[in-house]
């Protein structure tokens, strides 16, 4: 019996429990929707204020109507009446639409073009894009968005889905989004043209900012990168500077080696060394995934750059930049990181593009699919032969040698679908080709690469988790093959073929607690196969003894196979303050191979000191995996025996990094970072005697057996100026201090081969509005390049039994010398002509303006009197780029 009256008890309170917080809620709900109001002839400005002081109702609208709002009035009385009921009541006569969104109540005129641009009489266009929240990527409802100094002013609401569109004069235009809890958001100096219309991504940040705190504004840094976790040595590159700078030829790699700490390694490719390390450290990625490197003419295994990049800047949406200290997603990458994205093609509208040019064509397309405007192409198909500028006699090209031809291809289809999040299909692709047959000799080389993707992103019902998978499929296949010709038969002396097809996986999942922690994690797993071969001529040489030793051909690599790399990360943001931040992250690399594996920690700390001034540091542990060519190569030893590298462990990078940024006004900026970078584990020669450490290759494979027993370091400062873009001229000086060293196999420190010791360079443009309206504009763009040299190490002679002289080197000279310092001036004029259905642009890029001839490389031989002659190899010189582009 008393059991039967506790569970009476129970559920009697139960249910007295649940009618309590029915209550409450049905009455909650009742006070959030209904008002009771007794204003007349008031302003609508005074009811909206009223309603929002009853109920949880938030209203956003166009700033045109606040005029409107202000001056409009209505009499409005009710008693418990619902607000969506006295919506008419309060809109209808003023001739102002409304749409209720949850608490959201978005607000904007009837007619569908705001009457400044009616009554403008100059070309204009549509900026359209949509907010989203920068950590979980949540569309943002009823973000104001305004063209600044319009008058009256101009603007926007974000929809439900985020989206936002209007029309705004054609020319340089600045935008301010702002949200309530957010920090408010500028983006300056927007390209508006008449043939495309300007879509926009904006991420906003929601602020933690409590009272008395420093209010930070996002536009006071616009180069921050566009990965939320980054601190230290990132920045953000948009697809506009890649065609505003001089002779950047619309690619990243040439583009970026204008910042801080990044130099060319010659006038003809765009390879880039930074900070130091070989262009074997840098990685490439795609739409968040690792790809092969994306360039062509590429000089094979572990090449990081080529002549072209096969990714055009048209398709390229504003991407990230690393030289160090990376984020702990990142992996596989010792020196930097470019970290690209592809933009989506135009959802509503066709639009095109024809280029010709001294290069080559290009022609790229986008627009809708289907009626619904949910499904978008972008396309763009390139041509490329150097045959013109070689009859020009400006590549140098020898008698027989074939000027280089390329193709590529890149698109991305985008689905935006109701419930199932947005899905890519995208994809990129090059062919490259080139040789030379003479009467002696003949050499053929071929390139191909792609990469076929699919990328998903869905937002998870809680609207603060997102999932992001990615999975591509990517082939790199190189060839190239050299011989002697006798008797008008072909001796092959050298054949190399390097196969590379990987399939890749990669998830990510990001949960925003709430505006001050932020989580993310993620898999990667990358299927790779290989089919490599590699025979390379050893030429004749002579030794100490006065020992002849004929030219041999050798294997260097002959394998196929497959293997695995397999990597995990965990990441933690914590904004302590709206003014410190902490970024936090592990990052675990397993090579399956010869299941070697490195655990890496990471950290980055941000302090904003004022608004105008803030400091930094960066700590991480980087690894890197060599080509699978160089753990397959053969080595023969004196006794003629051969081994491998199989067992060769994953080259380590630990990079500490501190850094200031001082706003010197809204668009100057200062910048300063001095980092220490020390690399171990590095792969060098097993020979004691050796002075080879894999530190100065910038591609190929050994031919010797390799351990993990060299160091090194890259230590420096960097110094940046810029002048964003703004009134329509920028400026950008950089500088870098550093030194580079590392230890051999034999415990003695050297130079590294690039250890040039400073770098600096400059960009500076300036637009000019032509026309009657002003809304053409011609454009100047200069940039300066320069290093010191290279280092190389110099030849001793000497001299056999039999009086024979042959070169040799010592161990102590290594990389001792230095080249000539790397000078270079490039040169830029562009006009763009706008029109009401179409622009079209001319420009010309020089490269090289003075024609002055850096020396690359030294090889010393032998000359008159017994004398070592150093025999320098120098790049190309000046090379003019003219381009006609029509945009529709």
């Amino acid at each position: 019996m008393h059991q039967k009256a506790t569970k009476k008890i129970i559920m009697r309170y139960c249910i007295f429990i649940w009618l309590l917080i029915s209550a409450t809620t049905i009455n909650t709900f009742a006070q959030r929707d209904t008002v009771t109001l007794n204003l007349k002839n008031v302003p609508i400005a005074h009811v909206i204020e009223a309603i929002k002081k009853q109920t949880l109702y938030r209203f956003s609208y166009d700033v045109e109507l606040e005029t409107l709002l202000k001056e409009k009035k209505v009499t409005v009385t009710a008693t418990r009446q619902s607000v969506v009921q006295l919506l008419p009541v309060i809109f209808d006569p003023a001739g102002i639409a409304y749409k209720v969104i949850d608490d959201n109540i978005l607000l904007s005129k009837k007619n569908s073009e705001p009457e400044a641009i009616q009554s403008h009489k100059t070309l204009i266009q549509t900026v359209k894009g949509k907010v989203i929240d920068k950590e979980s990527k949540v569309p943002l409802i009823g973000v104001s968005i305004v063209l600044i100094n319009s008058q009256p002013l101009l603007g926007a609401v974000s929809d439900a889905n985020g989206m936002f569109s209007f029309k705004v004069p054609v020319g340089r235009q600045s935008l301010k989004f702002t949200y309530v809890g957010y920090e408010e958001f500028t983006a300056s100096d927007l390209s508006v043209i008449s043939g495309k219309e300007t879509l926009l991504n904006i991420e906003m940040r929601e602020s933690v900012m409590q009272m008395n705190e420093v209010v930070v504004k996002a536009d006071q840094d616009k180069d921050l990168p566009l990965n939320s976790m980054a601190t230290v040595s990132a920045r953000q590159i948009t697809t506009e500077d890649a065609s505003r700078y001089a002779a950047g030829y619309n690619d990243p790699a040439r583009m970026v080696s204008a910042f801080a700490g990044v130099m060319a390694t010659n006038d003809s490719r765009n390879s880039i060394v930074i900070r130091g390390n070989s262009p074997l450290g840098l990685l490439w990625k795609l739409e968040g995934i690792e790809i092969p490197n994306p360039n062509h003419f590429n000089n094979g295994q572990g090449d990081g750059g080529g002549v072209f990049s096969i990714i055009s800047s048209d398709v390229l949406a504003n991407s990230d930049f690393f030289t160090g200290a990376f984020p702990g997603e990142y992996g596989n990458s010792t020196s930097g990181i470019l970290d690209l994205n592809l933009r989506k093609g135009n959802a509503d509208k066709r639009e095109y593009g024809i280029q010709v040019g001294m290069i080559g064509s290009q022609i790229s397309l986008e627009g809708p699919l289907g009626r619904d405007h949910k499904i978008s192409y972008l396309f763009n198909y390139r041509y490329g032969n150097l045959q013109f500028l070689n009859n020009l006699g400006l590549l140098g090209l020898d008698e027989g040698q074939k000027p280089p031809i390329f193709q590529d291809v890149n698109f991305n289809i985008h689905f935006d679908t109701q419930k199932a999040g947005t899905i890519s299909l995208f994809g990129i692709g090059g062919i490259s080709s080139t040789g030379e047959l003479n009467l002696r000799d003949y050499q053929n080389e071929d390139h191909k690469m792609g990469v076929v993707g699919m990328k998903h992103m869905i937002t998870l019902p809680n609207n603060k988790t997102f999932l992001k998978t990615i999975v591509s499929v990517a082939d790199q296949y190189d060839r190239l093959e050299e011989g002697n010709l006798k008797n008008d038969e072909r001796e092959m002396t050298d054949s190399s073929t390097y196969s590379y097809p990987a399939i890749r996986a990669a998830t990510t999942i990001n949960h925003k607690l709430n505006a001050q922690h932020t989580l993310r994690a993620g898999l990667i797993y990358s299927h790779l196969f290989f089919n490599i071969y590699g025979k390379q001529f050893d030429p004749p040489s002579i030794d100490a003894d006065g020992n002849q030793h004929p030219g041999i051909s050798r294997v260097a690599v002959d394998q196929k196979g497959t293997t695995g790399f397999a990597q995990a990360f965990f990441e933690w943001k914590y904004r302590v303050t709206n003014t410190f931040e902490i970024n936090s992250g592990i990052h675990n690399t397993l090579f399956l191979l010869n299941h070697n594996y490195s655990l890496e920690p990471r950290l980055g700390l941000k302090w904003q000191a004022s608004t105008r001034s803030s400091f930094s540091y960066g700590f991480g542990l980087h690894s890197k995996v060599e080509p699978i060519s160089v753990y397959f190569s053969q080595a023969t030893a004196p006794d003629g025996t051969t081994a491998d590298n199989k067992n060769l462990k994953l080259t380590k990078a630990m990079h500490h990094v501190i850094g200031y940024d001082l706003s010197i006004w809204q668009d100057l900026r200062l910048k300063i970072e001095a980092y220490y970078q020390y690399l171990y584990a590095v792969p060098v020669t097993a020979n004691p005697g050796s002075t080879y450490s894999r530190i100065n290759s910038e591609y190929g494979i050994p031919d010797s057996t390799l351990v993990n027993d060299g160091t090194g370091y890259n230590k420096g400062i960097e110094v940046t100026l810029e002048k964003f873009y703004a009134n329509r001229y920028y400026f950008l000086v950089t500088g870098s201090l550093f030194d580079s060293k590392y230890k051999p196999a034999n415990g003695q420190t050297y130079n590294t081969y690039f250890n040039s010791k400073y770098q600096a360079n400059l960009l500076v443009g300036k637009d000019f509005k032509v026309g009657r309206s002003g809304q053409n504009i011609f454009s100047i763009n200069f940039k300066t390049l320069t290093r010191g040299g290279f280092r190389y190490t110099p030849k001793q002679m000497g001299t056999t039994p039999s009086g024979q002289h042959y070169l040799y080197s010592v161990a102590s000279d290594t990389y001792t010398q230095q080249m000539p310092y790397y000078l270079r001036f490039d040169f830029g004029l562009k006009y763009r002509r706008n029109n009401p259905r179409y622009s079209w642009i001319i420009s010309l890029d020089i490269q090289n303006l003075t024609n002055r001839k850096n020396v690359i490389s030294y090889e010393s031989m032998i000359g008159p009197n017994n004398q070592i002659v150093p025999n320098p190899d120098t790049g190309i010189g000046i090379i003019p780029v003219l381009n006609f582009k029509v945009e529709f």
